[in-house]
């Protein structure tokens, strides 16, 4: 058997085992951190149980926006783009590789410092798409729909000065960069109608910031409130200029505890929320209870099924000390039997996001160096191979695990 059947065949193992596993799941440990979104999170259990193939509960809608499509699956990108550790050419080969799994989106970061450098003038708005049109382009040249996270705070724009992950001293602003943005990527937006030889993948959801539950992301501290209003401003300039989308609460990694402070400070968006984006990190089955858990801390607020986008999870493989490794050996298996296991969920799960698809891998003690499952050459790596397993299993007719209270 060749090395890459071989590593096929275990993952398709530990994929088909963690479906089975899930039914006696009695928790785990592990978690993780990340570059642009995600961060160490503390363990869970859960004792969920395999039944038929019965699904999810219908889903109720705001006005104006559709159901998600299906459960997506997709990779985050953000060392493709963000700084210069790959060139166009490294670039272009990864996305071929990410695309040749069959996923459909890519998740990156929209920079509103790149965008919008400088404060508007006497009001007027000026943009600099220059950055955001590169990873549009380049994403949809290999049939991949952006994913983007509207993040940070302008250098101009910032509540704290010199912290860019401070909130913006003006949600107005922010909004105004939002709709902007949706205006350009979004449905029928400017970009696309700029270049008709390119197939159009616009953007169907938008993340608004990352992991503002963590105050590495939201400097100082975190605060629900003033999240929920900058949400609420974003969607509304969002949806002026695509109706159709989603916009999604950005990246939560408590989400049973920020949720109910968002609905508490700012009520009104009871109704009003599209998605809901987590970052479950741990082990295959603490990231199983970690997504039920999220579910259920809907569920207590009635908000109905609004759709849980998965935009992060993974494993790092150095240091061993860090929080969130997996040895070499383990993450493949890792990878596999989690995305198996997260398409035969009754969660309402829009998408499933791995974090991430290539780093950089250089400095052994940096673990953000070590997220990435593809080789950064390109060669085929355990994970990538398990990775494609995990999404054959995860499309495959199969009984749903009962992980969520319907």
């Amino acid at each position: 058997m060749s090395r890459s059947r071989a590593l096929l065949a275990a993952a398709v193992a530990a994929a088909v085992a963690v479906i089975a596993i899930a039914a006696v799941m009695a928790g785990g440990s592990g978690s993780s951190s990340r570059t642009t979104a995600g961060s160490p999170t503390s363990p869970g259990s859960g004792t969920p149980t395999v039944t038929g193939t019965s699904a999810p509960a219908p889903e109720t809608n705001p006005p104006g926006r559709p159901p998600p499509s299906g459960e997506q699956y997709g990779a985050n990108v953000n060392y493709l783009f963000n700084g210069s550790d790959f060139t166009a050419g490294q670039v272009a080969t990864q996305l071929g590789a990410l695309r040749r799994t069959g996923v459909a989106i890519a998740r990156s970061d929209a920079f509103w410092e790149a965008s919008e450098p400088t404060a508007p003038v006497n009001g007027v708005h000026h943009f600099d798409w220059a950055f955001d049109d590169r990873v549009a382009g380049a994403l949809a040249a290999y049939g991949l729909r952006w994913l983007p996270i509207l993040d940070y705070t302008a250098p101009w724009a910032q509540s704290i000065a010199g912290q860019d992950h401070s909130p913006p001293s003006s949600d107005a602003a922010y909004a105004a960069y939002a709709g902007a943005f949706a205006a350009r990527y979004g449905a029928g937006g400017a970009f696309w109608r700029a270049h008709p030889g390119l197939r159009a993948e616009p953007v169907q959801a938008y993340e608004i910031w990352n992991e503002p539950d963590n105050a590495e992301f939201w400097t100082p501290r975190p605060n629900a409130g003033r999240y929920a209003a900058l949400y609420e401003q974003a969607r509304e300039a969002i949806a002026a200029a695509d109706p159709r989308a989603r916009v999604l609460v950005g990246g939560l990694k408590s989400p049973a505890t920020f949720l109910p402070a968002m609905l508490a400070a700012q009520p009104q968006l009871r109704g009003h929320i599209d998605g809901i984006a987590i970052h479950p990190y741990g082990s295959p089955l603490v990231v199983l209870a970690k997504i039920r858990a999220a579910r259920a801390a809907i569920a207590s607020l009635r908000l109905g099924p609004v759709p849980l986008y998965v935009t992060e999870f993974g494993w790092t493989t150095s240091p061993p000390a860090a929080i969130g490794y997996a040895p070499a050996a383990k993450r493949p298996g890792y990878v596999a039997s989690t995305v198996a296991a997260l398409g035969h969920l009754n969660c309402g799960l829009a998408a499933v996001v791995l974090y991430t698809w290539v780093s950089p891998g250089r400095d052994p003690n940096d673990s953000q160096d070590w997220y990435g499952i593809n080789g950064v050459d390109g060669a085929l790596t355990p994970s990538v191979a398990a990775f494609d397993a995990g999404l054959r299993a995860a499309r495959a007719p199969q009984a749903q695990i009962r992980l969520c209270a319907s």
